[in-house]
C-alpha cells in the first residue's frame, strides 16, 4: 500500500502535466514602461476558468512621474473564459489584491510607519492568445479599489499588462 500511494501521486502529476493546464507569465509591459516585474502563475480549473496568483515588484524611482503607486502587490484572481476565436479567448476576472506602498511625507505623523498596506478587490477583462505549442501571448485591464486603509492608501489599484509566457 506504501508504494502504491507514491505511484498514483506520479501518474496524477503526469497526467496533469501532459494536460498544459498550467503557465507562467511575465508582464512585458510593466518591464519596458513601469520598471517593475510582474510575475504570474495560472492554473486551468477547466477549459471555462482559472485561478491565478500575480506579484508585481516596482522598481521604479518615487520620484518617477509615471509608476505604479504600490511598492508590492500579490494578487489573486479568478478568470471566467466568455468565449473563443480560433486560439484567442476572452475572458473576465475578478481579484484581490494585497499591496504595499510609500505613505505621502505630509500624512506622516511622528512615530509612524512611512509605509501602508491595504487590500483591494476588482474587476478586470482581458484576452489570451495560445499558440499550438503553448505559448501564451495576455493582454488584460482592470481596475480595483482599496478597502481598509484609505487615508493612506491609493484609492484605485490598477491591473493592466502585457504578458508572455508558457503552458506546462
Amino acid at each position: 500500500m506504501k508504494k502504491i500511494i507514491p505511484i498514483l501521486l506520479f501518474a496524477l502529476f503526469f497526467k496533469q502535466a501532459n494536460a498544459q493546464s498550467n503557465e507562467i507569465k511575465v508582464d512585458v509591459f510593466d518591464i519596458l514602461a513601469l520598471l517593475a516585474l510582474d510575475v504570474s502563475y495560472e492554473h486551468n480549473l477547466n477549459p471555462e476558468s482559472s485561478i491565478g496568483l500575480a506579484v508585481l515588484f516596482n522598481f521604479a524611482k518615487s520620484t518617477a512621474s509615471f509608476r505604479y503607486e504600490q511598492e508590492f502587490s500579490l494578487s489573486p484572481y479568478y478568470r471566467q473564459r466568455f468565449f473563443s476565436r480560433g486560439n484567442f479567448d476572452y475572458y473576465g476576472e475578478f481579484f484581490g489584491s494585497l499591496n504595499r506602498g510609500d505613505k505621502n511625507s505630509d500624512q506622516l505623523e511622528v512615530g509612524e510607519s512611512a509605509t501602508y498596506t491595504d487590500f483591494a478587490l476588482g474587476l478586470g477583462f482581458g484576452g489570451k492568445f495560445i499558440s499550438v505549442n503553448g505559448f501564451v501571448a495576455d493582454l488584460h485591464a482592470g481596475i480595483g479599489r482599496n478597502l481598509f486603509n484609505t487615508d493612506y492608501s491609493p484609492g484605485i489599484v490598477p491591473r493592466v499588462g502585457i504578458s508572455i509566457g508558457k503552458q506546462f
